[in-house]
């Protein structure tokens, strides 16, 4: 059973739309789930705001929210609510759709941009010359997740998954592909 929460995995059932006769997903790869707590703290952060506004006179007495009459208290909370539920749902759709593939044919990355613009990057394997990760820091060696990059010949994209799962494992599977796929 694949969980679609999870941020790294390993031989997926899924198909996507560019996907050549053959050619099989080995990972498909999001940002370490960990990556999340930032925006899920400033969520509730923002959540609990108007209840201190309210409740723990907090403002100088001249922007106390009472003096507002009820239902413009009533439209000014459901305004700022309707905002933070925005804020989580456009940061989890940029995590959920943000995804890396790695195929046995070669590596491609999927980008949703403010869920208006699309953008997909591909490389074979023959055409990278470099693969390097990097774990910097406490936070990723704790929890395991770093950077891969991929220097590509020519005029090519440089490839760039950050924020992954296992960048070891990434960066071993990739240079195995690169010294069995064929040119």
């Amino acid at each position: 059973m694949i969980n679609s929460l999870s941020a790294y995995h390993k031989d997926p059932k899924i198909t996507f739309k560019d996907q050549e006769q053959g050619e099989t997903i080995l990972l498909l790869l999001r940002r370490h789930l960990i990556t999340n707590v930032w925006w899920l703290l400033t969520a509730l952060a923002l959540s609990f705001l108007p209840v201190v506004i309210l409740f723990g006179r907090v403002l100088p007495p001249a922007l106390d929210p009472a003096l507002l009459p009820g239902n413009y208290t009533l439209v000014a909370l459901l305004t700022w609510y309707l905002f933070v539920f925005g804020f989580v749902i456009i940061n989890f759709l940029d995590w959920f759709f943000n995804v890396d593939l790695v195929t046995n044919k070669r590596l491609v990355d999927m980008d949703y941009v403010n869920l208006l613009f699309f953008k997909s990057s591909e490389t074979n394997y023959s055409k990278i010359e470099d693969v390097s990760y990097h774990v910097s820091g406490l936070f990723q060696v704790s929890f395991n997740f770093g950077d891969v990059s991929f220097q590509t010949a020519g005029t090519q994209e440089n490839f760039d998954l950050t924020e992954i799962p296992n960048p070891a494992g990434v960066h071993d599977l990739i240079t195995d592909l690169m010294t069995t796929s064929p040119s």
